[in-house]
């Protein structure tokens, strides 16, 4: 099993493009992630699509992909736009 790889989400998306969860989800393809959301009070849509897109591809690869450290207004944010707040927790089971 690869090793798996941590990132601490910044509060707010880089809003140059140059968001640093892009070139971490790239370095960590094929191994299990582990996203700290401590910091985050608010999820905006760009990186909730990210974030669903990398849970997807991480599902279909076959290896975890967990959002830990939720503020409970980051979950309430999932819940805005149209997402269970639950989310992310489903994957913390494997």
């Amino acid at each position: 099993m690869s090793e798996a790889h941590h990132h601490c989400l910044a509060p707010t998306r880089a809003r140059s493009g140059m968001d640093p969860l892009l070139p971490f989800l790239d370095s960590a393809l094929a191994a299990p992630v582990t996203i700290s959301a401590r910091d985050v009070q608010r999820i905006d849509s760009v990186r909730l699509h990210i974030l669903l897109s990398a849970q997807k591809r991480w599902a279909r690869d076959g290896q975890p992909f967990r959002i830990v450290d939720m503020t409970p207004t980051f979950r309430i944010g999932l819940e805005r736009l149209g997402v269970p707040a639950d989310q992310f927790d489903k994957d913390a089971q494997q």
